[in-house]
């Protein structure tokens, strides 16, 4: 089975996306942006999203169920 390869406009939307998000979150905390980074699954994706937290103090965002 072969893989599709990502579409390049979408490869550099993500991109973009991800700049915007690690300006917004410079100078911030890793709960703190944490925080900020599932207010926006809450906007964008709806729903209910979670922060997880393990003992080496990594995030992770999670969506409920």
């Amino acid at each position: 089975m072969t893989r599709k390869r990502p579409d390049r406009e979408l490869e550099a939307e993500l991109e973009a996306m991800a700049a915007d998000l690690a300006e917004a979150c410079k100078g911030l905390c890793p709960l703190e942006s944490a925080l900020l980074i599932a207010q926006g699954m809450r906007e964008v994706y709806g729903g209910e999203w979670a922060i997880a937290a393990d003992s080496g103090g990594t995030f992770s965002i999670v969506r409920k169920t």
